[in-house]
């Protein structure tokens, strides 16, 4: 075995095997019974999707005592380290791409099952434009074991009303897939040039959102704002987005263009005429941005309080703490490039 990286919270090692002909699979590297049940719980569940990354069994190794998952090997990584080819192209590879992902949340939506840590470092891509979703319900024993008011998770892809301390919904994770519709549209991902602290927390729960791309199909942007909506109400279900993504990816194969509606030919038109390329956003990372889920360093009572303080400002100077956040053990990327 190979070890080839992280994958949010987990070790992951490569393996050759030839079961039936060639293959490759990837173990997953557990430090806890408790993190390793749950996970295969859940991904039990879904295991009529071929959207949601395969798992088939686990070990353990009787040296060091930790566990191992054996499931699917993705061979392009994450849907993070492939923005720049998604951004390169076309679009009807990008909205395939989407169609997968909604289609793989809403299949964990079916099973009354929540993500809760929807983000672009737990979607694996496969080949050219195959998409697994991965780590499914890996935060949920992790933020059902924090003291109240605690947050744990990706600043930018975390729905203002789960910063502000309400349980996970379906509505949280569709906000989390407006970002990735987003990722889709810049190449970087969202406020990669902001530092990911409570001051951009305040600023996503008072109402900023990524800045929208220029030439993006307006279509594309009206669903992506639906889906990124500060009332979690207000945002459409996993299979009203399908529904709409499916329309842009099926509907020009199947029917005659006399038989398509005019708003449905203006959409489709919007895909075909879009540019294709990089856009002027910087793509460097700031220093202070973390794209991994870890224990944040304010609570969310404290990002109430300032909300709803007069003069939030005075108070975020007198109020907010400067300590280095609290990893979490099983909810960490380590970087292994050093």
């Amino acid at each position: 075995m190979q070890l080839i990286g992280w994958m949010d919270g987990v070790k992951l090692w490569i393996l050759i095997w030839s079961p039936l002909g060639g293959g490759v699979i990837s173990w997953l590297l557990m430090r806890k019974k408790r993190i390793l049940l749950l996970l295969w719980k859940y991904h039990g569940s879904c295991l009529d999707s071929n959207d949601i990354i395969h798992f088939y069994g686990f070990t353990k190794n009787p040296d060091t005592l930790e566990y191992l998952v054996v499931m699917d090997y993705a061979n392009k990584g994450n849907l993070r380290s492939n923005l720049t080819r998604i951004i390169e192209s076309g679009w009807d590879q990008k909205v395939f791409m989407l169609y997968g992902i909604i289609y793989g949340l809403g299949f964990i939506h079916e099973q009354n099952l929540i993500h809760c840590d929807f983000h672009d470092g737990n979607i694996l891509n496969h080949n050219e434009d195959k998409i697994y979703i991965s780590d499914l319900g890996l935060c949920q024993p992790i933020k059902s074991s924090l003291e109240e008011s605690k947050i744990c998770g990706v600043i930018p892809f975390m729905a203002p009303e789960v910063l502000r301390g309400k349980p996970y919904t379906p509505a949280s994770d569709i906000y989390s897939f407006s970002m990735i519709m987003w990722e889709f549209t810049s190449g970087v991902p969202p406020f990669n040039d902001r530092a990911h602290d409570i001051q951009l927390s305040l600023s996503i729960c008072r109402g900023e959102r990524p800045e929208i791309i220029e030439n993006t199909p307006q279509c594309y942007v009206d669903l992506m704002k639906k889906c990124w909506d500060g009332d979690p109400l207000k945002r459409p279900s996993s299979g009203k987005i399908l529904e709409t993504i499916e329309k842009w990816v099926l509907y020009p194969k199947d029917k005659k263009i006399e038989d398509i509606n005019e708003e449905l030919k203006c959409n489709i038109m919007e895909f075909i005429n879009a540019p294709i390329g990089h856009n002027n956003l910087a793509t460097e990372s700031h220093s202070q941005a973390c794209h991994t889920s870890r224990l944040l360093n304010f609570t969310s009572k404290q990002l109430n309080e300032i909300l709803e303080s007069k003069n939030s400002q005075t108070y975020y100077a007198t109020h907010s703490s400067t300590g280095i956040t609290e990893d979490l053990d099983d909810c960490i990327i380590e970087d292994t490039s050093n």
